[in-house]
């Protein structure tokens, strides 16, 4: 019995698979170091950003207590700001300062304890590198720092004579804006909300007035109103010795939609064309580009006349108190050739044709059929009926059979 030839493996294939492999563990620190890098820098980033939050959250707390650092100071509210930073630091695996052995974050400073002043925090932490080569540039670590400002507000310095102490004074800001004050914005429109309440309040109750559950949160911050309409926001503050409340108004507008319509979008030229604006409504201005080469307009209402032939982009920009929209149609305006009449050149000298051909305003060129004579011989046929119109753009082949 013969046995079927059976393929064998040549060196070749195991000297390729090898070669392959050698390639591969050398490539494999690279791409391990990238990864490496990627993640350390990746990971300082977030702290970054989760300690510019916790600069402001020292900033709102210390803003609402200013007196707490002065004379004998508010042991409770210095270890609750210290208590609140310390330990988003250590979620956020963020080494602060080390003040006697304990890591410590760095007392607020005020501009004063009045209305007007205001609440400064500073936080720097540092976050160890692991990649290897990279922490012995960096030292093993790389300090990162945020800082925030928060205002002190009306009540947050009261006092009463009796001694008995009096009902928070409540306050906040949104987007940034104190309150009482008004908002506005296109729907969807999202607002920051953030306590400012002086008196130590010890609870919060937020109205948005929307529809949405309120909220207990001291600072409930993104809060999104989701249909067009005016909303009055109110925060009560309360403690034990009372409570007051705080408004701001909301005024939420539709989307801005830009568009415009025309008497005519084609036509042989000259073509005359009437456009108008068809936004929604609360435009304060209105500018106009009529295509490349074609110049602009401003207005609810413009004309324009295009003189060549071609095919045009239009497009309106209206602006709105929430910024500019733009509308754009492409190939919107179609301006066609126009028509020419068509002279008889029977009986014309060839050197004379051209000059009778664009003397009838055609652009084309006049040439020779297959077999035509040389010189300037007598025309007995032409391949466009004299008399007849074509585009004017449309050339001419003459001959004498």
């Amino acid at each position: 019995m013969r046995l079927p030839n059976i393929p064998r493996r040549g060196r070749g294939d195991h000297k390729s698979r090898g070669q392959s492999l050698v390639e591969f563990a050398l490539v494999l620190p690279i791409i391990l170091m990238l990864t490496l890098i990627a993640l350390d820098f990746g990971r300082v980033y977030l702290g970054w950003i989760n300690l510019q939050s916790m600069a402001r959250i020292g900033a709102n707390l210390a803003a609402n207590n200013p007196t707490a650092w002065s004379g004998s100071g508010d042991a409770a509210i210095k270890a609750r700001y210290q208590a609140q930073i310390k330990n988003d630091a250590t979620a956020n695996n963020c080494r602060l300062p080390v003040v006697g052995g304990v890591q410590t974050a760095p007392a607020p400073t005020f501009t004063g304890e009045e209305l007007g002043d205001e609440a400064h925090v500073a936080l720097t932490c540092t976050f160890g590198i692991i990649t290897p080569g990279i922490s012995n540039i960096l030292g093993g670590s790389v300090a990162v720092s945020s800082s925030a400002v928060f205002p002190v507000k009306t009540g947050m310095t009261v006092t009463d004579n009796t001694g008995g102490g009096s009902p928070p004074n409540a306050a906040f800001t949104g987007n940034g804006d104190v309150s009482p004050s008004s908002l506005s914005g296109p729907a969807p429109f999202n607002v920051v909300f953030r306590d400012t309440s002086g008196g130590s309040p010890t609870s919060w109750l937020w109205d948005f007035n929307d529809g949405s559950p309120n909220s207990t949160l001291q600072d409930p911050l993104d809060h999104v109103f989701a249909v067009p309409g005016t909303y009055l926001v109110t925060l009560t503050a309360t403690n034990a010795l009372g409570s007051s409340t705080a408004t701001m108004g909301i005024t939420v507008t539709a989307v801005s939609v830009v568009d415009f319509t025309t008497d005519q979008n084609s036509g042989a030229p000259p073509l005359t064309v009437n456009f108008t604006d068809a936004s929604t409504s609360g435009g304060t201005a209105w500018d106009w580009t009529f295509g490349t080469g074609e110049g602009t307009g401003t207005g609810q209402t413009v004309s324009h006349t295009y003189n060549t032939a071609g095919t045009y982009t239009v497009s309106l920009t209206v602006t709105y108190p929430t910024g500019p929209v733009t509308l754009t149609k492409t190939n919107y305006i179609t301006v066609a050739s126009g028509l020419c009449t068509a002279p008889s050149l029977n009986g014309v000298k060839r050197n004379d044709a051209q000059a009778a051909w664009t003397g009838r305003g055609f652009t084309g060129t006049v040439s020779d059929g297959p077999g035509a004579p040389n010189g300037n011989y007598t025309i007995t046929t032409q391949s466009l009926v004299g008399g007849s119109n074509y585009p004017c753009t449309s050339a001419v082949v003459v001959n004498r059979p």
